[in-house]
């Protein structure tokens, strides 16, 4: 089935940016994890290793708990309303009651499991050079990589556990926040759209729909005050994108919570 619409979304601060860039390497961890194949295995690897090093910047897990107590604090006011469908709202609650529980099972800062393992920090030093990770730098990981796929799926799990736990969670205050939002149709003048933020509502999330055919992307910036869409045009060759100077009919989200 051809997909009707891209998606694509400007995270407006801090803690909903780090959730996202989380989602996008879980989910090529996912996809390598699975496949057969000793570069399959590297690959999942790798982004084990990329996790780590965005994780031990900061304590996320304190932010995802701040995080699910205002989603919470938020759809519980949305029970006093009429016309709300409380089997749902009462779903949701509860399941980020569980995450909230998931989360203060969590001990130590994220990553840290990991710094005792010398074979994974062999491999994270050997990484920042080009081609450093080759047979010659690194036997053992050419040892690892040589074991059947289910060892290594082993392993990669093993070293994955604490961030597929922190996966569940960010899921769902992503999925969340994207469900707050009806998207509606807008024109962008001349491909270019822009519109201030009401600084009484919590925006924390833009969503663009394009139609899948429409060969353009969105360029979206946000600030305090306001956020802007230009379309870019993506021509062929090496010709770089041009901003598009016809109007364009797009489907916009603003996620607030």
């Amino acid at each position: 089935m051809s997909v009707k619409y891209q998606i694509f979304e400007q995270p407006l601060n801090e803690r909903i940016r780090i959730c996202l860039r989380v989602e996008t390497l879980m989910k090529r961890y996912a996809y390598f994890e699975v496949l057969k194949g000793d570069w399959s295995a590297y690959s999942a690897l790798l982004t084990i290793l990329e996790l780590t090093s965005l994780l031990e910047r900061g304590d996320l897990k304190q932010e995802l708990m701040k995080e699910l107590d205002r989603q919470h604090a938020a759809l519980r006011a949305l029970s006093q309303h009429e016309g709300v469908d409380h089997s749902k709202l009462d779903l949701i609650l509860s399941k980020q009651e569980h995450s909230l529980d998931r989360l203060h099972k969590l001990d130590g800062k994220m990553g840290e499991h990991l710094k005792r393992n010398d074979f994974l920090l062999s491999i994270k030093q050997r990484t920042t050079i080009p081609g450093g990770s080759c047979d010659f730098d690194l036997p053992q990981l050419r040892y690892w990589l040589n074991q059947s796929h289910e060892r290594r799926t082993a392993d990669l799990r093993n070293w994955a556990t604490p961030y597929l736990e922190l996966d569940q969670v960010i899921e769902l205050i992503l999925k969340t926040l994207r469900d707050s939002a009806t998207a509606r149709s807008v024109v962008a003048e001349k491909g270019f759209y822009q519109q201030p933020l009401d600084p009484k509502q919590s925006t924390q999330l833009m969503r663009i729909s394009v139609s899948a055919d429409a060969g353009m992307y969105p360029e979206i910036s946000a600030g305090k005050h306001r956020y802007s869409v230009r379309f870019m045009r993506v021509n062929s060759g090496d010709t770089p994108p041009t901003q598009v100077k016809e109007d364009i009919d797009f489907l916009l989200s603003r996620c607030s919570l």
